[in-house]
């Protein structure tokens, strides 16, 4: 196992430059010049030196990008070293390792579902060197005749630690030096199409220049300012939102807000009570819903939109393809659900009806990678299916069901001799109020009953050539069919019950069709009905962790569920802000995740009973961490820059805090911004357009260089036993109220201290904060001034000697309660 360690220290470095065509060269990491060179003859060579003498030969590695690969570089003591993750897919490895003669000179290839066996290098590569340079030449037939591609290139000393070690250059400028596992951001595209090669320097995050900001709004809700809210009210009582509410003024002022793309919730045809039979959608059993409006992930055709967000709903698809591109000429980006692991029991598709689930299945079989359901063995309990909306007396349970106006008896007649599991895995013939019971999972080819979770019959690991199931070849077109419709990424709905090697398969697939489509997985490590993946490269690097499967396969981000919790039981439970540092461990997961205060599956800020009742105002600590913190994408939920509470029942979605994904609802404060229509906020508080302003600044202050593509320094540890860092109330240890850390962007050299105190009622005096050495190196001269650039006005200003920083840390007179600085670093 390669060893783990903490994010490594920030360090500063030149920029590459290209000195001539067809060579492009660069002051790396550390002491490294990298210089690359593309022959006539469609080779590369590659070379590394250094300023100061090593003393002694230094390992050279290069991956070269393909299609399809793997961003986990292999490791071996006294060979790869420890684990590299890169900022693409590659489909080639080459090492050259010194062996005291000379060079050993191996190369491994993706094969697949899996790095193939390490062979030496073929006749052709050649490796040079001494303790000042290594250089490797690739000829162009191991290039496979590819004129564009991406590069990496870097060097270890691999004797050290213990034959681990130690990363000593790059030509990411930015690499950090030294043992444990090293995640680069920053590549080499080549580009050798000309008469000349050109090359240019790209990161991970290039796809999006800015930081990405996910504006969720369900259309359900966003527009509808319909005052009714009865309780399981119909469409006619409560109304509902239309894709011509996000007309050019309310989408100019989410664009204000400081988002980049906006996640239209729910927008598939769900299963519904609102009859459709018109345009030939008619309403489902009631035995089958959850809210007359229905669960948006409860997806009657996948190739559908709701009609209930049309205008009119004859031409449903046309006023959804309006509002993408209504999104698009202002310059932002369009995310949907795809939701891969379970369909509506009434799935049937009117836009491809050609394109069924189950028509052709064994029914007698459980378990077959030919059969798109789970079909359930014959037992005393059934068949029928019997659903939980009526008790065995014939009482009907279900909030639904009782004022639906077709009657509930618990069947559902496509069910009655042949029954499947539900989305959520309950192979049962009656399943109960608690389980996804509207819902029916689909099978990808893993038996999820088989306790050792072994059973794949699709390819993986060694066994690349598996047929691939029916079910991937379907969940395909639909990505497809929306890619065609210009939606630019998806939000997948609890992708760690899939397969990892499906995702790989498919995301390649769209990346095919379309380079920049952006993938997030909402995923959690902790369900036990995550599905591993069947590479044991990374199973042994990841120690189980979905998150790392799911990045692997090329999700370009994965939910952060833990650090929201981490921060909501700082005020619900027994939790210090000290323990956030416990997420920063694994930089690729750190860096890569989505993270959010509030969605649609999470309670309110605002919401009773929750967040220790402090009201929205609690939102601004806890987003100013959570959206700070990494580089990764960040999201806002619509409502939650009003202080939208979600107080009360709304019908199936009960007093639970969160606003209700499955009635026909309004937000009453929501309302009061949509104004009727004109977006303008006319009719909030004073304190509600304060509240918003904040996340307007926020949200755009995240899009700074240092929180966009910079690193981050953790203060906790260096303060534990300080006593001036914040403590309250007789505490004996720092951390519990006060957070901080720092961003920091090496090419730019921009730094912000974010000092954040989470408590709610007590402000906190002549604070001290004691930086790490990594943060005192990113001071930029002897005296500097730090800045506060999310205050609305008066904005705290600090000057500070470097030295006395270093010596006693930075003061800050005073942080009053549920206050956020966000301190710009600056000379005088």
């Amino acid at each position: 196992m390669p060893k783990i360690f903490l994010l490594p220290l920030v360090l500063f470095c030149a920029i590459p430059h290209l000195t001539s065509a067809g060579v492009f060269e660069s002051d790396g990491a550390g002491d490294s010049n990298y210089k690359i060179e593309r022959p006539t003859d469609g080779g590369l060579k590659v070379s590394a030196s250094f300023k100061k003498d090593s003393e002694k030969p230094q390992a050279l590695y290069i991956a070269i990008g393909a299609r399809d690969g793997s961003i986990i570089v292999p490791f071996e003591k006294g060979i790869e070293g420890s684990t590299v993750f890169l900022p693409f897919k590659a489909g080639t490895i080459i090492a050259a390792v010194p062996d005291g003669t000379g060079y050993s000179t191996t190369i491994r290839r993706w094969n697949k579902t899996q790095w193939g066996p390490r062979e030496a290098a073929p006749a052709g590569i050649a490796a040079s060197g001494d303790a000042e340079s290594t250089s490797l030449t690739v000829p162009a037939d191991i290039l496979g005749g590819a004129q564009k591609f991406n590069l990496l290139a870097w060097t270890k000393d691999i004797s050290a630690d213990g034959g681990w070690g130690l990363f000593t250059g790059c030509i990411d400028p930015h690499a950090p030096l030294g043992a444990g596992e090293t995640t680069l951001r920053r590549y080499l595209a080549v580009d050798g199409s000309g008469e000349a090669a050109r090359f240019a320097m790209h990161s991970r995050a290039d796809k999006d220049l800015s930081k990405v900001r996910i504006y969720q709004m369900l259309p359900r809700l966003f527009g509808n300012t319909n005052e009714t809210r009865k309780p399981n009210g119909f469409l006619e009582e409560n109304g509902v939102g239309k894709f011509n509410d996000l007309n050019e003024t309310a989408i100019a002022e989410i664009k204000k807000l400081g988002a980049t793309h906006i996640w239209l919730t729910g927008v598939h045809q769900q299963a519904t009570s609102t009859d459709y039979t018109d345009v030939g959608e008619p309403a489902d059993d009631p035995d089958l819903l959850k809210g007359l409006a229905g669960s948006p992930y409860a997806i009657r055709d996948y190739f559908d939109v709701s009609p209930d967000y049309a205008t009119d709903p004859s031409k449903r698809l046309d006023e959804f393809k309006a509002a993408v591109a209504r999104i698009h000429d202002a310059g932002l980006k369009v995310l949907i659900d795809f939701v891969p692991n379970h369909v509506a029991r009434s799935y049937s598709s009117t836009v491809r009806p050609d394109l069924t689930f189950g028509a052709t299945d064994d029914r007698s079989k459980f378990f077959s990678p030919e059969n798109n359901f789970f079909w359930l063995a014959k037992s005393e309990d059934g068949p029928p299916l019997r659903l939980p909306t009526v008790d065995e007396k014939g009482n009907i349970t279900s909030p639904t069901s009782k004022v639906a106006r077709a009657k509930s008896d618990g069947l559902f007649k496509p069910e009655l001799e042949h029954g499947r599991v539900t989305g959520d895995n309950v192979a049962s013939w009656r399943p109960s109020q608690g389980n996804w019971y509207e819902t029916v999972k689909l099978n990808y080819g893993f038996d999820f009953t088989d306790p050792t979770k072994k059973t794949r019959e699709y390819p993986h690991g060694d066994q690349p050539g598996k047929a691939i199931p029916d079910t991937w070849k379907k969940m395909d077109e639909i990505v497809a069919h929306w890619q065609a419709m210009g939606v630019d990424g998806f939000r997948v709905d609890m992708a760690h019950m899939v397969p990892p090697e499906f995702w790989h398969w498919m995301i390649t697939r769209a990346r095919e069709r379309n380079p920049e489509v952006f993938f997030t997985a909402e995923a959690y490590d902790t369900d036990p009905s995550k599905v591993p993946g069947g590479d044991p490269l990374i199973a042994q690097i990841g120690g189980g962790n979905i998150m790392f499967d799911l990045l692997a396969a090329g999700f370009d981000s994965v939910y952060d569920d833990a650090t929201y919790d981490m921060i909501k039981e700082i005020y619900d439970g027994e939790r210090w802000a000290n323990d956030i540092d416990r997420q920063a461990v694994r930089q690729l997961v750190f860096d890569n995740s989505l993270r959010y205060a509030e969605n649609h599956d999470e309670v309110r800020l605002a919401g009773k009973g929750h967040w220790a009742d402090l009201g929205p105002n609690v939102g601004r600590p806890a987003s100013a961490i959570l959206f700070g913190l990494s580089r990764g994408p960040v999201m806002l939920y619509h409502g939650q820059e009003v202080g939208e509470p979600a107080h009360g029942t709304e019908g199936f979605g009960g007093e639970d805090a969160r606003t209700s994904i499955f009635d026909y609802w309004s937000m009453p404060e929501f309302t009061k911004w949509v104004n009727g229509g004109k977006f303008d906020g006319g009719k909030l508080s004073p304190e509600q357009k304060d509240l918003r302003a904040f996340y307007t600044r926020l949200l755009n202050l995240v899009d700074e260089p240092a929180f966009r593509s910079g690193s981050f320094i953790p203060f906790s540890e260096t303060n534990l036993e300080n006593p001036a860092y914040g403590r309250l109330g007789g505490e004996k240890a720092s951390g519990h109220w006060l957070y901080s850390f720092m961003r920091v962007d090496p090419s730019t050299g921009q730094a912000f201290l974010v000092a954040v105190n989470l408590n709610p009622t007590q402000a906190m005096h002549n604070v001290r904060i004691r930086f790490p050495a990594a943060a005192l190196q990113a001071l930029p001269g002897n005296k500097v001034v730090f800045t506060d650039r999310l205050a609305a006005e008066d904005p705290l200003r600090i000057e500070a000697e470097t030295s006395a920083i270093g010596t006693t840390g930075l003061e800050i007179e005073t942080i009053p309660p549920l206050t956020p600085l966000y301190l710009e670093v600056s000379k005088p």
